[in-house]
């Protein structure tokens, strides 16, 4: 699930692009760690926030049935728009070009692009307050290492994406084929949808003492 929305372009995406030709092949670890001083504050306040209410069984339905929604959102416009995602991306190596001139060696910049692209990416906040909402409330069932093991998945999947990315772009390399990108959208889609499901599925007894 991590790794579906980094992938996906965006802000940080063009952000890594840019920086990369400018700073080398250690941006895109760099820009993570700014993206993670934003990321591990919402964790943390969200599970505190939540933790109080998990055992009441109309908050964890409805949230349930909110981030269930939101996955099969997120998956069906993966699935719909993963032609689109790869112009962007292909569009977006293109228009910057070769850059010839010497590397920096200067890491602090990235860390707060990524810091600054983070806090102005809105859909971050809905993805976290939505479907990464629901995935707290259920990791929580097994306490605060739940959450941790959370966060370092979803944070593993963006080291390594944007890592991939900047190490494969400072070398002059093309970091990945349309087709091979339009496939791992699509498979991170039909996860999503697959996941929407059970979310979804999993909510129905929490309503049965309601009804």
């Amino acid at each position: 699930m991590g790794l579906s929305g980094a992938i996906a372009p965006g802000p940080l995406f063009t952000a890594t692009i840019k920086d990369t030709l400018k700073y080398g092949p250690l941006t895109g670890p760099m820009m993570c760690i700014g993206h993670l001083f934003v990321e591990i504050s919402i964790i943390l306040g969200l599970a505190l926030g939540v933790s109080y209410v998990i055992n009441i069984p109309i908050v964890r339905a409805l949230i349930g049935v909110v981030g269930g929604i939101g996955l099969l959102y997120l998956g069906y416009q993966m699935i719909k728009e993963r032609k689109k995602f790869e112009s962007i991306s292909e569009e977006s190596i293109k228009n910057i070009g070769a850059n010839t001139r010497e590397l920096k060696n200067d890491l602090l910049p990235p860390i707060k692009t990524g810091f600054v692209f983070t806090i102005l990416n809105p859909a971050m906040f809905i993805w976290w307050f939505t479907i990464g909402n629901s995935l707290i409330m259920r990791v929580l069932a097994i306490g605060f290492m739940g959450v941790f093991m959370l966060f370092i998945g979803h944070w593993f999947a963006d080291v390594s994406w944007y890592t991939f990315l900047s190490v494969s772009l400072s070398k002059g390399k093309k970091f990945i084929s349309k087709k091979v990108y339009e496939v791992i959208l699509l498979a991170c889609g039909i996860f999503l949808l697959y996941l929407g499901i059970t979310f979804l599925y999993e909510s129905i007894p929490y309503f049965s003492n309601y009804i």
